[in-house]
């Protein structure tokens, strides 16, 4: 009796240190790529950390944060950053769901279609940074061109007005980012039992009545998984913003991320730029567990 039960505590030990061996190279990759990154983030937000050398390396606790919170600029681009999520999410919500509702049923071509609506959310963010930015150009943009015959002065340049700039910049995400909500939405609704849609045309319900009183409510879970995932994503944009406007005109369009960037690699100091990285993350947390504990069970996830 007691040798089989070695027996069987040995073969359990065998079986989890196989289990061990197969995810050992996924938690090495998180490690090195993910959580590597985050701590020494954190170390670094509490030193005097300058890019090059000059000896005035040193730890200074929590100075980087209290800098940080009385820096006007820093509360701009996190109101910038805040406002371009607020308005922009919502946006591209409406418009993914309703495309959705839309290709729910089947006519000539609607694959094809489905997949041409797709080709936006694919496009390299620094390439449709820089379509947009051609777009807009005073002269020759083809954007320009048509707000001009409508009757709109573009001639001094759309990315030249502080509060055109920020709107342009807006606007080019949602252009690019709706698809994504849509492809999530679409998935949602495919799988809605269709039994419950026919009762309801039974019971005489119209198009509002179907989609916001059986619908939405059904789709809350997959509606919550979208926004959460789009406003993570949103918080980091930066590579579009920065071939648009590089944040101008002055500081019109200084999204967090591009502040981070400017403090780290043209001010040189890397333990600020943590700091605000560590403020990123957070930001990002609250959001994330926030939307999950209101919506959600983590479980559904």
């Amino acid at each position: 009796m007691k040798i089989s039960n070695r027996l069987i505590r040995r073969n359990s030990r065998k079986g989890v240190l196989s289990y061990l061996y197969f995810i050992l190279p996924a938690l090495i990759i998180v490690g090195v790529v993910l959580v590597f990154p985050i701590i020494y983030s954190v170390v670094l937000s509490f030193f005097n950390w300058a890019q090059v050398d000059d000896g005035r390396r040193a730890f200074i606790g929590f100075q980087n944060y209290f800098d940080l919170f009385k820096d006007r600029q820093f509360w701009n681009s996190l109101s910038l950053q805040l406002g371009f999520i607020l308005i922009a999410i919502p946006i591209q919500l409406v418009i993914g769901f309703f495309v959705a509702i839309l290709f729910n049923r089947e006519f000539p071509a609607a694959g094809l279609l489905r997949t041409l609506l797709l080709l936006p959310v694919f496009t390299l963010p620094v390439l449709s940074g820089l379509t947009w930015r051609l777009m807009l150009q005073p002269g020759y943009g083809v954007i320009s061109y048509l707000l001009e015959i409508v009757g709109f002065d573009a001639s001094r340049g759309i990315l030249s007005d502080s509060g055109l700039a920020y709107i342009a910049v807006i606007v080019q995400d949602i252009w690019r980012m709706w698809p994504f909500m849509f492809m999530i939405l679409y998935a949602g609704l495919k799988s809605l039992p269709a039994d419950i849609m026919e009762a309801a045309e039974l019971d005489g319900a119209n198009f509002f009545k179907k989609t916001f009183l059986i619908t939405i409510p059904m789709l809350k879970q997959t509606i919550t998984t979208a926004i959460l995932l789009r406003t993570i994503d949103a918080l980091r944009i930066f590579s579009e913003v920065f071939v648009m406007t590089n944040g101008g005109p002055g500081n019109a369009t200084m999204l967090y991320s591009l502040y981070i960037h400017k403090q780290a690699f043209e001010f040189g100091k890397l333990g600020y730029a943590s700091s605000m990285a560590v403020i990123l993350i957070i930001v990002s947390l609250l959001f994330a567990f926030g939307l999950v504990r209101k919506n959600m069970d983590i479980d559904t996830l």
